[in-house]
C-alpha cells in the first residue's frame, strides 16, 4: 500500500471517529457481521458434527467417532467464539467512546469550576490560603467531642489490661 492510499485511509477514521454517531453506526455495522459470522459458524459445525460423528471405521469402539470428531469441531468452535468475542468488543468501543464523549463534553464546565474556585481561595489577602488551610485542619479538633451514651450507672468495676494477664481471668 503506497503512502497516498494510507493517508486516505487514516483519514476515513478520523472522519469515522469525529463523531458518536458516526462510530456507533460504525461499531453497530461491525457487530451485526461478526454476530452473523457466528451463527454461520454454528450452523457449519452442527452440520461437521453431524458428518464426521456418523463416520464409522471398522473396528471403532463406541465413542471413536465421536472422539475423532471433537479434535475437528473444536476449531470451529473457536472460530464461533471468536467472532462472539468481537462483537462484544464491538460493543465496548461504543460504549468507551460514548463515555469519552461525554467526558470531553463536561471538561470545559469542570475546568471553568475549577479556576472559579481557585480564583475565589486567592481572591483575598494574600494570608487567606494559609488561614483557610489552618481552619479546615483544625475545625474537626476544635468541635467537641460527642457525648457518651446514656446508660445505668456501672456496678461492676472496670477491668483494666492488667487484670486479662492475670491467672483465672
Amino acid at each position: 500500500m503506497d503512502q497516498s492510499a494510507a493517508a486516505n485511509r487514516i483519514d476515513q477514521y478520523h472522519r469515522l471517529f469525529a463523531s458518536l454517531s458516526a462510530v456507533t453506526a460504525w461499531t453497530l455495522s461491525r457487530q451485526q457481521e461478526h454476530t452473523a459470522d457466528a451463527d454461520e459458524y454454528d450452523t457449519a459445525l452442527a452440520a461437521l458434527s453431524t458428518l464426521l460423528r456418523s463416520e464409522h471405521i471398522e473396528g471403532d469402539g463406541r465413542l471413536s467417532a465421536l472422539l475423532r470428531a471433537r479434535r475437528v469441531e473444536k476449531h470451529v468452535r473457536k472460530l464461533r467464539e471468536a467472532s462472539r468475542e468481537q462483537a462484544r468488543a464491538a460493543e465496548s468501543l461504543r460504549n468507551a467512546f460514548s463515555a469519552h464523549a461525554a467526558l470531553v463534553a463536561a471538561l470545559p464546565q469542570q475546568r471553568a469550576a475549577k479556576a472559579e474556585a481557585k480564583a475565589l481561595r486567592k481572591g483575598g489577602r494574600a494570608s487567606d490560603g494559609a488561614d483557610v488551610k489552618a481552619l479546615h485542619k483544625s475545625g474537626p479538633a476544635a468541635a467537641p467531642a460527642p457525648a457518651a451514651p446514656a446508660g445505668p450507672p456501672r456496678t461492676e468495676p472496670v477491668r483494666g489490661i492488667g487484670d486479662l494477664w492475670q491467672r483465672g481471668a
